[in-house]
Formats: structure tokens, sequence, C-alpha cells
């Protein structure tokens, strides 16, 4: 197997993997889990922690004699709509990105190389910005502190990381296939001039 299809097999994989992560993170419930705090109730002292995301918001009592959790439906902010929205198109465009990154392996073609690169760069922007829109305003907006942030969140930064290493393989790829087109043009007319 060539290095070139080697590498191709790995940007491929990388772009799947990240795609991956940002669904997961995407509908993952928990972005944020905070402290659990304890009070004194009736029959000994309750625990209550607090997890929220995007979707929703869970608040978990765990006293001696039971334990449960009650959820409702996260309330919608004007920053969570958007967070919602750049995770979707960021999804969206990466998905463009795998396909793009596919083609261009099963056909060796340095344009769709570049077009997988550049949604991946498109998509990675995406995801930065929706992962510190969480960490900073919302933040703010709830009162917790970085420490707090869970696996949705940490999701996010595995998608961006993927991306960001499929994405310099997807350039070097298509400076590759170039580097190939232009030695296979030229040996195919050094045999027509040999003839």
């Amino acid at each position: 197997m060539g290095m070139l299809k080697c590498l191709g097999i790995t940007c491929v994989t990388l772009k799947v993997l990240g795609l991956l992560s940002s669904l997961v993170a995407l509908g993952i419930p928990y972005w944020y889990v905070g402290d659990t705090t304890t009070t004194a109730g009736l029959t000994g002292d309750v625990k209550t922690t607090i997890r929220e995301g995007l979707w929703k918001k869970c608040t978990d009592l765990e006293s001696p004699s039971k334990s449960s959790s009650f959820c409702v439906g996260n309330d919608v902010t004007d920053v969570i709509t958007a967070i919602r929205w750049l995770m979707f198109v960021g999804a969206g465009i990466h998905g463009i990105a795998v396909l793009a990154a596919g083609a261009a392996h099963m056909e060796k073609n340095s344009t769709a190389f570049i077009v997988a690169a550049v949604h991946g760069m498109i998509s990675a922007t995406l995801h930065t910005i929706s992962a510190a829109l969480y960490a900073t305003v919302v933040r703010d907006d709830i009162g917790f502190e970085l420490k707090h942030l869970f696996i949705g969140w940490g999701l996010v930064f595995v998608c961006i990381v993927f991306t960001i290493l499929s994405t310099s393989l997807a350039f070097i790829l298509a400076r590759m296939c170039n580097k190939k087109t232009v030695e296979d043009s030229s040996n195919d007319g050094d045999d027509g001039k040999g003839k």
C-alpha cells in the first residue's frame, strides 16, 4: 500500500472521528456539572448537583433514603440558540468535508482534498466559537468555573483536534496529488517522445 493511500485513509478516518465527536457533543445532554452542595434534611444530609447542557437542565438530589433527578428543558437564551446553530452548521460543513475527503482519496484528486481542507477549517472555526461562547458567556450567566465543564464541551475540543489534524493532512495530500499528477504527465510526455 502506497504512502498516498495510507495518508488518504488516515485523513478520511480523522474526519469521520471528528464528525462523530461533533454529533455526540451536540446530542449529549450535559456540558456542565456543578459542585455538589450539601444541606441538612429531615432524614439526613441531602446532596444536590446541577447538570446542564444545550438541551436540558437537571437537578440531582441524593439523600440517605433515596436518590432522584428532576430534569427540565434548558431555558433557551440567545447564546444557547447561537451555540446550537453553530454546532449544527459546523457538523453539516464537517459532513461535506468527510464526503470531499472520501472522494479525494478514491479519485486521488487534489481539488477535492482542498475542498475537504477548507470545509474542515470552517468547521473547526465554528466549533471553536461555540466552545468559547459556552465557556465564557454561558459561564458568566450561570456562574460556574471552567473546572465544571463536562464531556459534551470536551468532545467539541476532540472534534477540533481531529479536524485540525485531518485538515492539515488534506492540504498535504492535495500537494502530494498535484506533484504525482505533474510527474505522471511528464512521464507520459517522455514516453511519447521516445517512440
